[in-house]
């Protein structure tokens, strides 16, 4: 038994403390590494492609270009040019919003290729002429 008055200098609350070996051990190093982190050490690591996102962004751009280009081309006189530029404005539109929904799930630049899509949706004629035609009757 112990005598009372080390009972008296010992904490209330006890927390174990438990030394598992001993601190100035070398450890011990295996001549070959296991097969996992030689396999995990051979694979290449590519980066990811940043730059799918900023082309979403700058078709999106261009899709407002072309559009702003064939109205102004349009409604100066020329129509069949106004009308080959509202194509060539559809087909960049789609381009652009496929660029973006590929960017967005793969997650490349997400912000750049929802800005993308807004401008691919908004800026497609064929969108504005059914909005207008909704807001219209």
């Amino acid at each position: 038994m112990t005598n009372p008055g080390d009972l008296e200098r010992v904490a209330t609350k006890v927390v174990p403390y438990y030394v598992v070996g001993v601190v100035d051990e070398q450890p011990k190093v295996s001549p070959e590494p296991p097969e996992r982190e030689t396999a995990d050490r051979d694979k290449v690591i590519r980066p990811r492609p940043t730059w799918v996102g900023f082309i979403a962004a700058a078709l999106g751009l261009t899709t407002l270009v072309l559009f702003i280009v064939a109205m102004l081309v349009a409604t100066g006189g020329d129509f069949p040019a106004g009308t080959v530029l509202g194509y060539v404005t559809v087909i960049v539109s789609i381009s652009a919003a496929v660029t973006s929904l590929i960017s967005l799930i793969l997650g490349l630049q997400r912000r750049w290729a929802a800005f993308g899509l807004a401008l691919a949706i908004l800026a497609n004629p064929i969108v504005l002429v059914a909005v207008f035609r909704f807001f219209g009757s």
